[in-house]
């Protein structure tokens, strides 16, 4: 079977994995699928405290960790905070005791990958000694915070400072003394006493960035992303920064680059080509004696940029974040498919960057007191649906949806079965049996069967040693769920197949009934998704296998009916 672009890079490792002996299956078949996992950042993140408090209403969402920010006190009153890590004053533990104790009493179950938000500030001087040695200790006061406080690990945002980069050469106030390459190894230097600091307070932590060189690279779209790197006005010296993390990440840490980059995108290929530059193209940045390190414990996460789907101008947000292609129909549903396309080429993470609204109760007066599902209404449910599409899409296709809704429905035209004549001939004379249905030419092993159907009517039969099918073009809508259902019989030797094939001719999945002649009619059922840019489905039955003409195959009643998993 070919597969669809959603499993090409999922599948591509297959082909380098010898496969197992009988005797030793069980314990090579691998163990099981890698959880993807929602965390929800922005500005409604909470503090310790808010999550203590407001733990029952956050542990209600789909979300498996949450951004915790701290701004604390000095003993003079002065206000400190991690996320102006990047400064030459000394801190002290106790100033973040009170911070350590609500994290503590806020254990949960459910909010498992809780990370603390940590950033750069403003620019320092990279040849500082006695700066940087307080920066490492800032990062390390970080790390013992998160591994005490039962978090996952540090989220560091490397744009905190903006008005003044931390990482910008052509910033930096003696570039006239120290060329490009010389800031780069202090900078690499610098990254390496940072990334020891927190190895030795917490090694087995996760190091989440909003963006890796993923966003030094300008997603590693290049041929070479060093081309211009030096002239950049914002992140030039941050790949030299995180190669010092590499020389130093113990094999017990895991980085994660978040791919801040990738708000623009909601389409399966957008997020495809930005997970292989971040896999490949941005090795270009990364030091050849890190590169088995890079590849072996980063982690590609990506990202969702969620006032995009309020439906308020983009450039009222953020003049550079817009949505290629262009929005259009339901937004929640634009929303659903773009969270379904990311967590499908993700390692681990999708993480959702929300500025307008909330998710929960917060203190931020800057957010607005409506919460995502008021201006969005179904995005909380839109969450749960992505993670596990096919488990909405089979609750909105159960039994109770079968038994009192399907036959009214389909009756009234509003869930139509998009495949015409499926049902082979019901209530017409037998040369319009296969009426709708496409035959290959001199096709003698296959015909319209008027007296063995599963109800009124009839089906489509096919007979004897020869391979044999029939096909149908069949109109679908992009991102939309649907759901196939195809009984089947059989006599004899052979194997029923459906085969769902997109306009081009590539196969997109392949169904096969088991082989249990005695039990009368069988379903062939499955729930599928349609990706971005597709909207016409060849749907193919075949019979193969079959060695005599007392080997028999009936299809009936095909249906392809779409589902609303909202």
């Amino acid at each position: 079977m070919k597969p669809t672009l959603s499993h090409l890079l999922a599948a591509s490792w297959l082909l380098l994995v010898p496969p197992a002996s009988a005797s030793t299956a069980s314990h090579d078949s691998g163990g099981g699928p890698v959880p993807r996992k929602l965390l929800a950042f922005g500005w409604d993140s909470p503090d310790p405290e808010s999550l203590f408090e407001n733990l029952k209403e956050m542990e209600k969402t789909p979300f498996s960790g949450v951004r915790v920010q701290i701004e604390t006190t000095d003993d003079a009153g002065r206000k400190v905070t991690l996320r102006n890590a990047f400064t030459a004053t000394p801190w002290k533990k106790e100033w973040f005791e009170k911070d350590l104790q609500f994290l503590q009493k806020a254990k949960s179950s459910k909010l498992t990958d809780n990370f603390l938000s940590v950033g750069p500030g403003p620019a320092l001087d990279w040849f500082d000694d006695a700066a940087w040695k307080q920066v490492a200790e800032h990062f390390r006061i970080a790390a013992w915070i998160a591994r005490e406080g039962g978090l996952k690990g540090i989220m560091f945002d490397p744009e905190i400072g903006r008005s003044l980069p931390a990482f910008a050469y052509n910033r930096q106030v003696n570039r006239e003394k120290h060329s490009f390459d010389e800031y780069a190894a202090k900078a690499r230097q610098r990254g390496r006493e940072v990334m020891t600091a927190l190895g030795e307070e917490y090694p087995q932590m996760t190091l989440f960035t909003l963006f890796m060189n993923s966003g030094a690279a300008l997603g590693g779209l290049g041929a070479d992303p060093r081309e211009g790197l030096e002239g950049r006005k914002d992140y030039s010296l941050y790949p030299a920064f995180v190669n010092g993390w590499l020389d130093a990440l113990l094999p017990t840490m895991t980085i994660v680059d978040g791919a801040e980059y990738a708000y623009p995108h909601s389409s399966e290929l957008q997020y495809l080509k930005h997970v292989n530059a971040m896999r490949n193209s941005t090795l270009a940045l990364v030091a050849p004696e890190n590169r088995a390190k890079y590849r072996n414990q980063v982690r590609a996460a990506l990202a969702i940029y969620m006032d995009a789907y309020t439906g308020a101008p983009i450039a009222n947000i953020h003049a550079d974040v817009y949505m290629d292609p262009p929005l259009e129909g339901r937004l929640v549903d634009r929303f659903q498919a773009a969270l379904h396309s990311a967590l499908e080429f993700s390692d681990e993470y999708v993480w959702i960057w929300g500025e307008q609204y909330r998710w929960w109760p917060t203190k931020a007066k800057r957010v607005n007191p409506q919460s995502w599902d008021d201006i969005l209404p179904g995005a909380t449910q839109a969450l749960r649906n992505a993670l596990d599409p096919q488990k909405a899409a089979l609750a909105r296709a159960g039994k109770e949806f079968e038994i009192r809704e399907r036959k009214v429905a389909l009756r009234s035209g509003t869930l139509a079965n998009r495949v015409q004549n499926g049902a082979f001939g019901t209530g017409v004379k037998d040369a319009e049996g296969l009426t709708g249905w496409s035959l290959p030419p001199g096709e003698p092993a296959v015909r319209y069967d008027g007296r063995f159907g599963r109800r009124a009517g009839g089906s489509v039969r096919m007979e004897g040693p020869k391979a044999s099918t029939v096909s149908q073009e069949v109109e679908v809508v992009p991102y939309g769920f649907y759901k196939l259902r195809v009984k089947v019989r059989q006599m004899g030797e052979g194997e029923a197949r459906v085969r769902l094939c997109w306009a081009d001719g590539t196969e997109a999945w392949r169904l096969t009934a088991a082989h249990s002649p005695r039990e009368g009619w069988q379903s062939i059922e499955e729930v599928i998704r349609i990706p971005q840019g597709q909207s016409q489905l060849r749907l193919e039955l075949l019979a193969t296998g079959q060695k005599s003409v007392n080997d028999v195959i009936w299809f009936d009643d095909v249906e392809l009916i779409p589902i609303s998993v909202n």
